[in-house]
């Protein structure tokens, strides 16, 4: 199915340079005021350009370009275009399934800006077009047919003018627009019916009535006793069957009171959840195997709000839905709720900065499909990363390994810094074994996401040092320092290596491999080691715990449920100087997270006393 696979905006208020990939389903997430709604108008804006204000030039004096891709263009679909003329007009402008369209505005104005189309000749294959002129004679009608006037859903800026009685060019009149077109199909019929009326109450019917002939008659001879020269006529106007059901207004009625009311007269979140109803129902009315050619983009603005979380759920199941029958969605929204895991790859993060102005970042499927390789991989880290919705809404993604520590480092932050990391902008997700690290770290980092990593000390001798473009040196000399230093203890302990010559868990024996690092590192060849490898990590943004694990710097022996339970228990029960005092490693380690320092860490292995040195 055909869609808008690519926007360019330049220019256009707070965008001075935007540009990014959409889907059948994309959602923009972001901060307050971080662009996400002019992204939308700006879409709007280039598929149905209209005269700019002065305040929507970033710069005075430099044009508003918004230049977009449709993408998925068959002959199949032209074919379907009914005008001769039109199709003959697009279809030289359609290459390799693709069509690139752009409106400018050069001042504003009714007459400050056009609609062009690419020189489809002088395109060089990648990137936005450099070459367009202005649109030939049919090719406006035949973009209409299969992009129609978007619909755009906004936020609750005008609720009487958005919401209120079925207005043209508001959003219920479009929304009952889309939702009758099945209604009217139906009734067909009808037109046969207002035809005989028309002609009995029409003027000019053939069929016009005898007492309205009369009327006309008898009224005309009146008037010339005082106007002589006039006549009078009275013409019923007749609508066709689209206008008598478009003149309809929509009222809601309270069933326990039996109150009947306009739809205007709702409350606001009432009025919303109507209006998101009407997007449901129109998910669920429409057929999937609709033949028609168009495809209609649907913008919404925040459609979560005043919404209960399990109408936030059914909403997002609406949408993604209709994007299967005959419609494109890109939304804005707050809420991770409207991001599940078949979605959240194509999630668009938007942020806007002073220097910058609004910026995206790369979505997840196209950062995995560029930093990983293998189709099985990229399936793998896609379900993974795309079921937390925690790495769209923060500044900084905090990555590690699994549920311990995933349960004791926000408690611990929030003890330090007497709130949960969140209200820092930080999110700490875990991805359930070190070697999803090596994968999920040049993921978000290619989407532009600032992430640091929190990981066990056996990281930086294992996956760190694996693939083609290690972390570390493979054969570094730090690692040949450790396995002699395993070679050395494991006669004494009768811990379990394996042929690599590294621990492996062996619980029959009652090694677990930590705990062979904890023992490696006291060691002092084993701490040289391990404070080496800390350092050259820190400087790549990853922190191995030096001491082995969390458990270690927490001072439990034992792994599980329950140990996790009394660890979390321990935290409650310590103020930010007993941290501090008996964990320094934890301090340590959130400093670098929020950037002090930003490398150099200094330690004991044994985690009993001061570790940082700034």
């Amino acid at each position: 199915m055909h869609r808008v696979s690519y926007v360019s905006i330049e220019n256009f208020r707070a965008c001075r340079d935007v540009d990014l990939p959409l889907e059948s389903y994309t959602p923009l997430v972001g901060a307050n005021n971080a662009g996400k709604t002019t992204i939308l108008e700006a879409i709007r804006w280039g598929l149905k350009p209209a005269p700019l204000a002065a305040k929507d030039f970033q710069e005075a004096g430099k044009p508003v370009a918004v230049a977009i891709c449709i993408e998925g263009i068959t002959e199949d679909l032209l074919d379907k275009i009914p005008e001769p003329k039109h199709r003959s007009a697009i279809a030289p402008y359609c290459r390799e399934g693709k069509l690139w369209i752009r409106a400018v505005a050069t001042a504003p104005g009714p007459k400050g800006y056009t609609k062009e189309v690419w020189e489809v000749d002088q395109y060089g294959g990648v990137g936005v077009p450099t070459d367009w002129r202005g649109y030939p004679t049919g090719l406006p009608q035949a973009v209409s047919v299969l992009l129609p006037e978007p619909m755009f859903i906004q936020a609750m800026d005008d609720i009487g003018e958005d919401l209120g009685k079925a207005k043209a060019g508001t959003t219920i009149k479009q929304l009952l627009d889309e939702i009758m077109v099945p209604v009217l199909q139906a009734h067909e019929d009808l037109s046969a019916a207002l035809t005989t009326i028309r002609s009995i109450l029409a003027l000019d019917g053939e069929n016009r009535s005898n007492h309205l002939v009369d009327f006309d008659r008898k009224a005309t001879s009146a008037l010339a006793d005082f106007f002589p020269g006039l006549a009078l006529d009275l013409d019923l106007q007749s609508v066709d069957v689209k206008e008598l059901f478009k003149a309809g207004d929509l009222h809601v009625t309270d069933r326990a009171t039996g109150d009947r009311h306009r739809f205007d007269q709702m409350g606001t979140g009432a009025q919303r959840s109507i209006q998101m109803a009407l997007v449901r129902y129109l998910s669920e009315s429409r057929s999937a195997g609709d033949d028609r050619p168009s495809r209609r983009l649907l913008l919404i603005d925040e459609p979560e709000l005043y919404l209960h979380p399990q109408g936030v759920r059914r909403l997002r199941q609406a949408l993604a839905a209709l994007a299967c029958k005959g419609f494109q969605i890109v939304f804005s929204t707050h809420s991770p709720l409207m991001l599940s895991r078949d979605n959240a790859a194509d999630t668009v993060i938007v942020s806007r900065s002073a220097e910058d102005g609004v910026t995206t970042k790369v979505p997840l499927r196209h950062a995995v499909r560029d930093a990983v390789a293998g189709a099985e991989s990229q399936s793998r880290t896609l379900f993974q990363l795309g079921n937390v919705a925690e790495i769209y809404f923060a500044k900084r993604v905090i990555l590690c390994e699994g549920k311990t520590d995933l349960r004791l480092l926000p408690l611990a932050y929030e003890r330090l810094y007497g709130h949960p990391p969140e209200v820092d902008h930080l999110a700490v997700v875990a991805l359930g074994s070190c070697s999803d690290i090596r994968k999920a770290l040049p993921v978000l980092r290619a989407m532009g996401v600032d992430t640091r990593v929190i990981a066990d000390l056996d990281f930086a001798f294992t996956h760190a040092r694996t693939g083609a473009t290690p972390l570390l040196d493979k054969n570094g000399g730090d690692l040949q320092q450790v396995k002699g230093v395993l070679s050395k203890l494991q006669p004494q302990h009768g811990f379990v290596l394996s042929g690599n010559g590294l621990p492996e868990n062996a619980k029959k024996q009652g090694w677990f491999a930590a705990d062979v690092w904890a023992l490696v590192v006291k060691d002092p060849d084993g701490e040289a080691a391990a404070r080496a490898a800390h350092e050259a990590l820190l400087d790549i943004g990853i922190f191995v715990w030096p001491v082995g694990c969390i458990e270690h710097v927490t001072g439990y022996a034992d792994k599980g449920e329950d140990a996790i339970g009394e660890q979390e228990e321990m935290l409650r029960q310590m103020s930010a100087a007993d941290i501090e005092k008996n964990m320094p490693l934890i301090k340590a380690c959130f400093e670098w997270v929020r950037g002090f320092p930003e490398t150099g860490q200094e330690f004991r292995p044994q985690g009993q006393q001061a570790v940082t040195e700034h």
